[in-house]
């Protein structure tokens, strides 16, 4: 399952639907899986759904079907996202008290812990299933539609404003962050670099070893940018279970601020790194090893 273009696509729409094929049939192979778990499966159709719409956020310039395809993907995965977060912020709990342990007593965050499984353990097996069979059925009425999928301009001229548009994005997100030091700016700069790390993977191949460098620093700073979200998560939620001024939520929260801080500097620094040049200038750039892999082929 490789999700990035090929130099032996028969063009940038052949590739465009093998790859979305790919990633719509693994999906349902995933769902279908009983040996992972609910909270596996859902994870798991949540990240199809992403990586369908980064693929799409790449071509929509040149793909009549964006908006459509996009806000099916985007709302399917929505469905999830409650789920999703139940596992989510016990997770986020585990790495801060991994992050945390020299200075923590061993129950100082139990409190918090019992809430969070019980929550967990309280959602509806059954409902989850149901939503999992919604989505199975989302990605076999998009497998009929792919077939059809095409687009209005041909190899670099296909993908080149879209990524320009995803890097521009990402830019003005991270000066935003930068700016305000609120979470949700974080949380927005994120999802961008989330999109850029994408289409970074879908055009590895253009060449390959630069190219690499730049997807495990998008990677990178994702992870990075995504660990400061679940703190914020994480944070809010101690306060809505157990009370703002409980003792619990506010040693967490005074935590998740700590870390948050140390994320922060190390995410701007490699932001910098990362989004140096124009959106043009990258453009431009990616079209260039776009077409000399190709002649090269």
């Amino acid at each position: 399952m490789a999700y990035s273009f090929k130099l032996t696509d028969q063009g940038i729409d052949v590739g465009l639907r093998r790859i979305a094929v790919s990633q719509l049939e693994t999906g349902l192979a995933e769902l279908r899986d009983e040996e992972l778990s609910q909270a596996e499966r859902v994870h798991q159709a949540r990240k199809r759904c992403k990586k369908l719409r980064g693929l799409l956020r790449l071509v929509r310039g040149s793909f009549s079907g964006y908006s459509e395809e996009n806000t099916a993907f985007r709302d399917a995965a929505r469905t999830l996202s409650s789920i999703r977060d139940a596992t989510a912020v016990l997770e986020s709990l585990e790495e801060v008290e991994a992050h945390f342990s020299d200075e923590l007593k061993k129950a100082a965050l139990k409190p918090l812990r019992a809430a969070l499984e019980k929550r967990r353990d309280n959602l509806d097996e059954s409902e989850v299933e149901e939503r999992l069979a919604d989505m199975r059925l989302v990605f076999r009425e998009a497998l009929d539609r792919v077939e059809d999928w095409s687009l209005d301009a041909k190899g670099a001229d296909a993908f080149a404003p879209g990524a320009a548009k995803t890097y521009k994005r990402a830019q003005k997100a991270m000066a935003a962050a930068r700016k305000s030091g609120k979470a949700e700016d974080f949380h927005e700069w994120r999802k961008r670099v989330k999109y850029h790390w994408y289409h970074l993977r879908l055009l590895k191949r253009i060449w390959p070893p630069v190219m690499k460098g730049y997807v495990d620093q998008a990677d990178t700073l994702s992870d990075e940018l995504g660990e400061h979200h679940d703190l914020a998560v994480l944070s809010a939620t101690a306060a809505d279970l157990l009370g703002a001024n409980s003792d619990t939520a506010e040693l967490i929260d005074g935590l998740a601020t700590a870390r948050q801080t140390s994320i922060e500097e190390t995410c701007l620094a490699r932001g910098e790194k990362l989004f140096t040049d124009s959106p043009d200038e990258l453009a431009e750039r990616w079209a260039t090893w776009w077409d000399t892999a190709f002649k090269a082929e």
